[in-house]
């Protein structure tokens, strides 16, 4: 018989107790030609910077590698909530710092995000982002944390 895991978890962790001590951090190794441009230092730091009340509900934090099954011009980031955890996933770039964008160019508005912090450019493989390591840092310092944070922050009083 197989499981088609329809009704599985969208992530893998458990909701905090009262008494834990959140966020929780998460970081994995990021495979063979991947780096995160920011650690765990920098993410506090940009939780820091807003108000306490804003964000002392996000539960877990996740540095997480790419899967095989899902190829990395897909996502640099992700948020999702359920079951009482409120989760913040970062993925790597490649070493090259060259984001591809996959089969779908993003729309005019995200490619303007972009070009504010890389080159836009387009081979065989795709279109892409070519970050320098120092804009790819900012990158995820400016747009993407604020991104998943704010967006778990319109989901916490649905």
């Amino acid at each position: 018989m197989q499981h088609d895991e329809i009704f599985a978890p969208p992530h893998p962790f458990s909701a905090p107790e009262a008494t834990d001590d959140i966020p929780f951090f998460i970081a994995d190794n990021p495979s063979k030609g991947y780096y995160f441009p920011i650690d765990v230092d920098d993410i506090q730091a940009v939780l820091y910077s807003y108000p306490k009340e804003e964000v002392d509900f996000i539960t877990h934090i996740w540095l997480r590698k790419h899967l095989q099954k899902r190829p990395n011009s897909l996502l640099l980031a992700e948020f999702m909530t359920g079951s009482g955890v409120y989760l913040m996933t970062l993925y790597p770039l490649e070493k090259s710092n060259r984001h591809y964008f996959g089969e779908w160019e993003p729309i005019r508005k995200v490619l303007r995000e972009y070009e504010r912090f890389a080159n836009l450019g387009e081979d065989e493989q795709g279109c892409f982002a070519q970050f320098t390591p120092e804009s790819a840092r900012e990158y995820y310092l400016e747009v993407l944390l604020p991104f998943c944070i704010e967006g778990l922050m319109s989901r916490r009083f649905r």
